[in-house]
């Protein structure tokens, strides 16, 4: 089941009895964050949500967490049980993580995996970096989907849960993420970056084709708290991110095509 919820930001994509799964927006926070404290979070609209339908709701319980600007999927329990169950396959890692970015570069290889140790970084809080010895293991399979021009859309399998995995191995492998304020350049992403003869209008500057980070949280596959059976929940790509890959396709096969 999958319906929108009257709380901008948020959609469910799955809810039963022990789960609730919503789609994130970007630009809302998981749950709330010290150097961010007064920002709106998914969990928060989720409870409000609950409330509309019974005002004795318990609070959601939080599994997991994305970066404010990723979007995508987003589990919570419904009591104490449920959290105690998937918080455990999170921590044994036998949750099945699927996330899509697009970077800036493409990988040497189309396919492999990414092993880096990352530590809190000191210098700038809230962010981590790479260490040669120390800190906490990550280890993140990849795939090269397509080639856009000097774009890749990759396919991401985290194996460990480290925060901003994705986004540091990404840079580590040379190829970071479209619109990483943090471990990339943090530029938008422009049609001029893939249409040679792009001209901006007279006196107007190019709008972005994607003016945030290119992370989408797609799929997680795991064993339900109810009974014990695997099942897979999904967030399909965002309006945003649909448009921007339609346009890198088109303007890549032009100027692949014979006399471009």
């Amino acid at each position: 089941m999958s319906r929108r919820s009257p709380r901008p930001g948020i959609r469910i994509v799955h809810e039963d009895e022990r789960i609730t799964a919503i789609d994130k927006s970007p630009a809302l926070t998981s749950v709330s964050e010290r150097w961010d404290p007064a920002a709106p979070t998914a969990i928060d609209l989720l409870w409000e949500e609950w409330k509309r339908a019974d005002p004795d709701a318990p609070r959601p319980h939080v599994i997991h967490r994305l970066d404010k600007d990723t979007s995508g999927l987003l589990l919570f329990a419904r009591d104490r049980e449920a959290q105690v169950s998937l918080r455990e396959q999170f921590r044994a890692r036998s949750v099945e993580k699927t996330y899509f970015a697009l970077t800036n570069g493409v990988p040497e290889a189309a396919e492999g995996s990414i092993e880096v140790s990352i530590e809190p970084d000191p210098a700038r809080p809230g962010r981590v970096r790479t260490v040669r010895r120390g800190g906490k293991e990550c280890r993140t399979e990849y795939r090269t989907e397509q080639v856009l021009g000097p774009h890749a859309w990759v396919r991401l399998h985290p194996r460990t849960g480290r925060t901003h995995q994705l986004r540091i191995s990404l840079r580590e492998l040379g190829t970071p993420i479209v619109g990483d304020p943090w471990y990339g350049d943090g530029a938008p992403l422009l049609l001029s970056s893939v249409k040679r003869d792009y001209r901006p209008g007279r006196g107007e500057p190019e709008r972005p084709l994607l003016g945030r980070l290119g992370l989408h949280a797609l799929q997680l596959t795991f064993d339900h708290p109810a009974g014990g059976a695997r099942i897979t929940v999904e967030a399909p790509l965002p309006k945003d991110l649909r448009s921007a890959l339609r346009q890198l396709e088109r303007w890549t096969r032009a100027r692949r095509a014979p006399g471009a």
